[in-house]
């Protein structure tokens, strides 16, 4: 890490101007005039790098492995297989994410010397929002000794465990500053909320269970902080693009640029998320209670959806999900069950997921692609879990019927996202969890060997800090999940 400071004006400039021009705007004001400050121009860096680091290229590896995408073409064809990553592909998004938090701690600390104690909340819950992917992405890392070179120009590697309960410590002294009513977020920094206090809190909420989920521990206060984030679509926090715009890529989304600049590398021929969304296949979701719908959302042809048109938006054309009410809904359900394996338990648990499919239905999470003459997501009861039931059709324990079920509607919310790839680590030895996808087959079975249960540590950290722990093979399980 220690190259990090003298990145880290390089990697703003890159940030601010690459894809997300449109919310910069402004910067020529006067930062000493009333309303206008250094941080607050920080505040809105931090924002972009963040949400650069949740759909780049660290997402895009993600997605591959987890076969929601294929990799078809040069370097592509090799990353597809997890076996062949190494640490210099890892580079940009360790790179993308400790930027993100580095920055964020700069906020935190600059704010609190002004006394905007609202702002250096909502600089404490970046900080920790990075700091927890981080931990669920690699494991141990770097945390406790953030941003204190002269002190630690070797930071040491603090456990996964204890960096995700740092994050809650954060995200409480966040949610507390939030809500201290001191100071304020300038609305036109603020490229979400406009300085909305009430969503940010919401979205802390929506972290600390998140990361309590990642944790595997204290469901009871991951199914709490799920019922205090967003609780309403109005509340969902996207990643902000503007791929309408004329000029060649400089404001799309990512994952839009990148398929456009390098055409034929990355598509979802042989996904098998395109597959359990395809409803001519044997693989398809559907049953009597279900006809889903979301295929055209994230899939167009063999492709990953990033088009627009009359018919609706792709997920990987413009705005992308990030922290939204349907998470919190998904993780209500799951906390509910692991709490109460038991008929009590699944009640409750499908009082949350019955919700959730009523978004479903309405047409929320899926771009517009809603054909109300073709769309079905009925609510679930107790004997649709039960052996022979519509979603257990081979005769297994109705709990893990229901886990199941849970597992694989994470998958296919989270096309896009690092949780899909979180969600696979965290149960791929969980006994309650049967298998809820496949990761790369064909007639005769597995393509690849083991499975890709963590993100490789970087080359230029191994190169940088002293204190580096060594290289960790890519199938061996994060110190949480083992």
């Amino acid at each position: 890490m220690k190259n990090y400071n003298k990145l880290i004006l390089i990697f703003a400039i890159i940030g601010l101007f690459s894809s997300c021009e449109k919310f910069v705007e402004g910067y020529e004001k006067d930062p000493n005039g009333i309303g206008y400050t250094v941080v607050d121009q920080e505040l809105t860096a931090v924002m972009l790098e963040n949400q650069f680091f949740h759909k780049a290229d660290g997402l895009r590896i993600a997605m591959m492995w987890m076969n929601q995408a294929t990799g078809q073409d040069r370097q592509y064809v090799t990353l597809d297989d997890w076996n062949k990553a190494s640490g210099s592909d890892f580079n940009g998004p360790w790179n993308e994410v400790y930027l993100a938090m580095s920055h964020a701690d700069i906020v935190e600390k600059q704010a609190d010397i002004d006394g905007n104690i609202v702002l250096r909340g909502l600089g404490k819950l970046y900080k920790a929002w990075a700091g927890g992917e981080a931990a669920s992405l690699w494991g141990d890392v770097p945390f406790s000794q953030l941003n204190q070179y002269e002190l630690y120009p070797d930071p040491v590697y603090d456990s996964q465990a204890d960096v995700l309960d740092q994050v809650q410590i954060l995200l409480d002294e966040a949610i507390a500053d939030l809500n201290s009513g001191i100071g304020q977020i300038e609305p036109e920094r603020d490229i979400y909320f406009a300085g909305n206090t009430n969503k940010w809190v919401k979205i802390a909420h929506g972290l600390k269970a998140r990361f309590y989920l990642h944790r595997k521990q204290h469901y009871d206060l991951a199914l709490a902080e799920a019922l205090q984030g967003p609780s309403d679509v109005s509340d969902d926090l996207y990643a902000k693009y503007d791929s309408n715009d004329d000029t060649p890529f400089s404001k799309w989304n990512p994952t839009k640029q990148f398929l456009e600049q390098r055409s034929g590398y990355l598509d979802a021929k042989d996904a098998y998320a395109k597959d359990l969304l395809n409803n001519n296949s044997s693989n398809s979701r559907n049953n009597t209670k279900t006809y889903d719908i979301r295929i055209k959302y994230n899939y167009a042809g063999d492709g990953l959806n990033a088009a627009s048109g009359a018919e609706g938006t792709g997920k990987f054309f413009g705005d992308m999900p990030m922290v939204t009410y349907g998470e919190m809904l998904l993780i209500a359900t799951e906390a509910e069950l692991r709490l109460n394996p038991n008929s009590t338990g699944i009640n409750n648990a499908l009082t949350h997921y019955n919700t959730y499919r009523s978004l479903l239905l309405a047409g929320e999470y899926m771009g517009g692609y809603k054909d109300p003459n073709n769309i079905k997501y009925d609510p679930y009861d107790l004997t649709d879990f039960d052996a022979g039931g519509i979603e257990n059709q081979d005769n297994i324990d109705p709990v893990k019927a229901f886990f199941r079920e849970i597992f694989e509607e994470r998958y296919i919310f989270f096309i896009g996202d690092y949780e899909s790839f979180i969600d696979f680590a965290r149960s791929f030895n969980d006994p309650m969890v049967p298998e809820y996808m496949k990761l790369h087959y064909d007639a005769n079975g597995p393509l690849y060997s083991g499975q890709p249960l963590r993100f490789i540590y970087p080359q230029n950290e191994k190169d940088a800090n002293d204190n580096f722990p060594g290289m960790v093979d890519v199938n061996e399980a994060l110190p949480l999940y083992r």
